[in-house]
């Protein structure tokens, strides 16, 4: 079975997902019968390609490295918009990709809205979509008959999505807590072995896990977005970010986290989802946990989520210290199942 993607965004997550793709053909050929093309890449800064056929992932990957860009890669450079890529590509699936709008979660709504219209599975890890419009887009991709998966957009490739819809049939989920932020929870252990705040997120600019502005996170915006998501899908909360009772670390102070140290406590920026009055709310702030909390161990970038539900209790699932292969591969997890709906004929 051949496979044929368009990418719009193509960072470190869509590079590292080519390079899976080429780590992994020989396996997913002799064990899934599937062999994966790309024919359109969308950038926007870098350049976009489009073709009839197979890209060279070779090709493209070491004109990437060597030239920094796309824009001189040869006939298949297109200055169509990502709209036009979607509705001019022969491509059966489409990866976007692209960068979180905290605001309005725009333009990647409208891509995926289009994709659906034209008969595209789609799949995500832009978690700006299904924060801010996830019921719509779930709705239109059912109408379409066409699949919508999102599984890295939360925890990078950890299967909370997958695992609630696949082993989790008949719970019902009461209550989400989690630290769903790596640049805030590395900020903060940092901040526990004596170093200031600014210092601790130059450490993360180095390490290249947090961004050269790195308010989304430390003003706890990714965190909302990530918890919303989860209690749109989880919870049916039909929320946005912008409903977060939100507080980040920026004003976390050190003698605050010295003080909950000399206690054997321990602050963490937590993301919370719970019913109250027939609706779901939603909250992010920093809070003492104490040394029997599950969370207390989870330190520098790794992140946790606890899911509880009316029949299983407590599943708490913990990922430690992920790259940018773990998102990666949720793209890739999310390929193969959506490969493995369209030979069942199921969305």
């Amino acid at each position: 079975m051949i496979v044929r993607l368009a990418m719009l965004g193509f960072g470190n997550v869509g590079q590292e997902f080519v390079r899976l793709l080429q780590a992994k053909r020989s396996w997913l050929l002799s064990n899934k019968g599937l062999d994966v093309e790309i024919l359109a890449i969308a950038t926007t800064n870098h350049g976009s390609l489009m073709s009839k056929k197979a890209l060279d992932l070779d090709k493209v990957m070491s004109h990437l490295r060597t030239e920094g860009s796309l824009k001189d890669f040869g006939p298949e450079v297109t200055d169509l918009s990502p709209i036009k890529i979607i509705e001019n590509c022969d491509a059966d699936i489409m990866v976007e990709l692209t960068t979180l709008n905290i605001d309005t979660g725009q333009p990647a709504i409208d891509h995926i809205k289009r994709a659906f219209e034209v008969g595209m599975d789609v799949i995500t890890a832009n978690k700006g979509p299904v924060a801010f419009a996830y019921k719509d887009l779930r709705n239109l991709a059912r109408a379409r008959g066409v699949h919508f998966r999102f599984e890295p957009t939360v925890m990078d490739g950890t299967p909370i999505f997958n695992l609630a819809e696949k082993t989790l049939q008949g719970c019902e989920v009461i209550s989400l807590t989690g630290i769903l932020n790596s640049t805030s929870n590395f900020v903060l252990s940092e901040m526990a072995r004596g170093r200031t705040m600014q210092e601790a997120i130059r450490e993360a600019q180095t390490r290249g896990f947090a961004e050269a502005d790195p308010s989304l996170d430390i003003d706890g915006w990714d965190a909302s977005a990530k918890i919303t998501a989860l209690a749109n899908v989880l919870m049916d909360a039909d929320r946005t970010p912008k409903d977060v009772r939100r507080n980040g670390i920026r004003e976390t102070k050190q003698e605050e986290i010295k003080d909950a140290l000399s206690r054997g406590s321990k602050i963490k920026l937590i993301a919370r989802a719970w019913k109250e009055d027939d609706s779901v709310k939603l909250s992010v702030k920093p809070e003492i946990v104490e040394a029997d909390n599950i969370f207390w161990s989870v330190d520098g970038t790794s992140s946790g989520l606890t899911i509880k539900t009316d029949l299983m209790g407590d599943i708490t699932i913990l990922e430690g210290s992920p790259l940018v292969t773990q998102t990666a591969y949720g793209v890739l997890s999310d390929l193969l199942l959506v490969v493995e709906g369209i030979r069942h004929n199921t969305i």
